[in-house]
């Protein structure tokens, strides 16, 4: 099977994680797995990656103009579109869209699916528009394709809501690489048995970029402090990863939670998970439909920490961290209150706690997602 994508996979982005483990899978089921990316420069390339890899990856020549990726003529992108093999192109991406159709109008017969990550909010600006009109023509030519995978129910009802037809669109959640699952799993264990002292520890993991709304934290942070007015119940904040507003939100956070949140930049998998092992509460504050689904919330709920995130139309990352245990309304305004209240009932916490790791293994598990991506991709 092949896979095309903008990404340079792994990375630390949902897209690039996807497409690693669909290429891992397929390796580890005797499949040859190439994956082709827009976005392979070389600085990336000389980087150390994030996650083994030992399928074969293919950088295509391409020009980038701002925010937008133009495909260059070479001898790797006349054999991707002329080929007869299995293609799975990741969106959202117009180059990536121009080239899938591309090859569907070579070779009509060729099987070729979508990877539908995540809607797009378009900004009021002249490149908004321009992504709100790939956006428009992507929901219109999803039919033109064997099937669009998408990574929740939420995501699946509104494909079905532009006119995709229902046989088409499959539902894959992301999934956690099996050595990720297997460290989480003793951290779970000891954060189901262990005692809850007053007091919480948040942990925020992600780009450090305006839609991410790690200042919403840092607010609803200080909002709880004062909720509580306890000195002896302590709140603190891990952030981890790095980005353009990094600065802004150190001075923020010095401002407004002076001594509770610590900066930790862009970290490796290992030291996320400690970082991980002795939080009490993950957040994913995003407040645009572009976060679909969050796989951070994965490794949290892995290692029996709760994660919650804002509802948002055309988003499923509230879905993702559903938990019947926490009180919450996924509104902006009810996150002091939540932290405030787990933060003085360490009963409510533990509760929290066995739901998000139980979350976890019913619907995310690495078993149940090899049974799913059996599924998803039958004929």
């Amino acid at each position: 099977m092949w896979q095309l994508l903008r990404e340079w996979p792994p990375g630390y982005g949902g897209v690039e994680r996807v497409a690693h483990e669909l290429a891992v899978a397929w390796q580890d089921q005797g499949k040859a797995a190439t994956v082709f990316s827009l976005l392979a420069q070389p600085r990336e390339r000389h980087q150390p990656d994030p996650l083994p890899v030992d399928y074969m990856r293919v950088p295509l020549r391409s020009f980038t103009l701002g925010r937008f990726v133009l495909p260059l003529p070479s001898r790797a992108l006349l054999g991707l579109l002329m080929s007869r093999e299995p293609l799975h192109a990741h969106l959202p991406c117009p180059a990536v869209l121009g080239l899938v159709l591309i090859a569907r109008l070579l070779n009509p017969c060729r099987d070729i699916s979508l990877h539908w990550h995540a809607f797009l909010e378009a900004a009021p600006t002249t490149v908004g528009r321009l992504f709100g009109f790939y956006q428009w023509l992507a929901e219109n030519l999803l039919t033109f394709f064997t099937r669009v995978i998408t990574t929740s129910p939420v995501l699946r009802d509104e494909l079905i809501a532009t006119g995709v037809a229902p046989a088409v669109v499959r539902v894959l959640p992301c999934s956690l690489p099996e050595l990720v699952e297997l460290h989480a799993a003793p951290i779970a264990a000891a954060r189901l048995i262990a005692a809850s002292p007053p007091g919480l520890r948040l942990i925020s993991i992600g780009r450090l970029d305006s839609y991410k709304r790690i200042d919403w934290l840092i607010e609803a942070l200080a909002s709880a402090s004062k909720l509580l007015q306890q000195p002896h119940i302590r709140l603190q904040l891990d952030v981890v990863g790095d980005g353009p507003d990094r600065a802004a939100l150190e001075r923020q956070a010095a401002a407004q939670a002076p001594g509770q949140v610590q900066f930790h930049g862009r970290v490796d998998e290992r030291t996320k998970l400690d970082l991980l092992a002795r939080a009490d509460l993950l957040v994913l504050a995003a407040n645009r439909c572009n976060e679909a689904f969050g796989i951070v919330q994965l490794e949290a709920m892995a290692c029996a920490v709760p994660a919650v995130a804002f509802e948002h139309p055309r988003s499923g990352m509230a879905w993702v961290s559903g938990n019947s245990a926490l009180p919450w309304e996924g509104r902006r305004s009810a996150l002091p209150g939540l932290i405030a209240r787990l933060a003085s009932d360490p009963a409510l916490l533990a509760c929290a706690r066995s739901g998000a790791h139980q979350r976890y293994q019913e619907q995310f598990a690495r078993a149940v997602w090899r049974r799913r991506l059996q599924e998803v991709f039958v004929p």
